[in-house]
């Protein structure tokens, strides 16, 4: 290369192949974006269809949307002073109303009960009496619009959740955005289901745990809403020492009894509780925890079984991981809801929106694992895109895949300086 100095041309060597070396290392960068444009799109094309499919299905008539229905049917009743959410003639008939015609036996829960018709199909309520309380307004509506509505508050709590990550707990975006629009998580939005509320309350717990542990604790509670997502934290918020924020989810656990309670007594509740474990036990065959896959192979008992022996195993390792727990209690709870969800009787895909935060907060230190594992949830879930059922082992290969990552990024060394846990590790544990 020759500069001008004075009118004289000067040589200036370079080094050998620097110039290539720089062309080469460009191209692999615009290539990489290249990738990441593209698989920003897919995700985002694959979040607005489903979104776009359950209002397209509710308007057509409802044969695959049975999640909304009967959360719809469920605040119907409430409105008109019944507390009978749970019993199966006055949820069928209230379904019925809600859409004009009975519920197709295609999407809806064959029921052979003496108060039913033989034949008749509904899809029961599991959820606690306030989840319908809430949506009494929605419900009032007509039904595609109520659920359009639904559907745009819960894709808004998913971009909340998305931006809570990213500026406020410093998750890297591309990694984040792969978690939090993974394909097995956006697909509640085409069934009308809780789920994608659900990863705001969980990344608000971890933020707000810093300065307002009690206010944590109550936004962790929200997930009571579907308590198999939940089971475990506990263990994490004591090995962590985080008792303010335990406190804080054992009083929004008082006040979802309290207000259950008080909306359709104690009959209706104990009948919530007998509703939401026979799910358990009728969804072996179709979840992807550890215990449906056991529980399908060898029995029932096997696989309730393996939740209480997970159990302990589960608190056992808290105990001899507790410094590492302490040392990013974020991450630490975000994992023991990943948990939860492993070992769960009661799973199906979109309950695995729920694995996004502790992804996005493993890529703090782990971003190709993290960025691995997301991929492998959304290829492991492709066949779930018509709402059938994927191959269980595989989906639940591609579930224990995310927890390891997050266990990973939680015990191991980190590989790249990341910002201080923003989950109350710098206050003294009795604060």
């Amino acid at each position: 290369m020759a500069a001008l100095s004075s009118g004289v041309a000067v040589a200036i060597p370079l080094p050998p192949g620097s110039w290539h070396d720089g062309a080469l290392m460009l191209m692999r960068e615009r290539r990489r974006h290249l990738l990441r444009v593209a698989a920003a799109c897919l995700l985002l094309g694959d979040l607005a269809a489903q979104a776009g499919r359950g209002v397209w299905n509710m308007a057509a008539g409802a044969t695959i949307t049975v999640d909304w229905i009967p959360f719809a049917a469920a605040a119907r009743l409430l409105s008109r002073g019944s507390s009978c959410l749970y019993c199966a003639a006055p949820l069928a008939a209230s379904e019925a109303a809600y859409l004009g015609h009975p519920l197709p036996t295609s999407a809806g829960h064959l029921v052979v009960l003496n108060s039913l018709p033989s034949g008749v199909a509904y899809a029961p309520f599991l959820n606690p009496p306030p989840a319908a309380a809430v949506l009494v307004p929605l419900a009032l509506l007509p039904p595609t619009v109520g659920f359009l509505i639904f559907t745009a508050i819960s894709v808004a709590a998913l971009a909340a959740a998305f931006l809570l990550l990213t500026t406020r707990l410093d998750c890297p975006r591309f990694p984040t955005l792969c978690a939090v629009a993974a394909v097995p998580g956006v697909l509640g939005l085409a069934l009308g289901q809780w789920d994608a509320l659900l990863p705001l309350a969980l990344v608000a717990g971890i933020w707000a745990a810093r300065r307002r542990p009690l206010l944590a604790g109550l936004a962790l509670s929200v997930l009571i809403v579907k308590p198999q997502s939940l089971w475990l934290v506990p263990v994490a918020l004591l090995a962590v020492r985080e008792f303010r924020v335990l406190l804080g989810l054992a009083l929004g656990a008082f006040l979802w009894a309290a207000a259950s309670l008080a909306l359709v007594g104690p009959s209706q509740f104990a009948a919530w509780l007998t509703a939401m474990i026979g799910a358990g036990s009728g969804q072996l065959s179709i979840t992807f925890g550890l215990p449906g896959l056991l529980g399908v192979a060898s029995g029932a008992d096997l696989g309730y079984a393996a939740i209480a022996v997970s159990g302990v195993l589960v608190v056992a390792a808290a105990l001899c991981l507790r410094e590492h727990l302490r040392a990013r209690p974020d991450l630490a709870v975000a994992l023991f809801v990943c948990l939860s969800l492993v070992l769960s009787p009661h799973v199906l895909s979109p309950d695995f929106v729920l694995l996004a935060p502790a992804l996005a907060l493993a890529a703090r230190v782990r971003p190709g694992p993290s960025l691995a594992a997301s991929a492998v949830l959304s290829v492991a879930f492709l066949g779930d895109l018509t709402l059938s059922s994927p191959n269980r082992l595989l989906g639940f290969v591609a579930i224990a895949l995310a927890t390891l990552v997050a266990a990973v990024a939680l015990t191991g060394r980190r590989a790249t300086p990341g910002p201080p846990a923003p989950i109350g590790s710098a206050l003294p544990a009795t604060a």
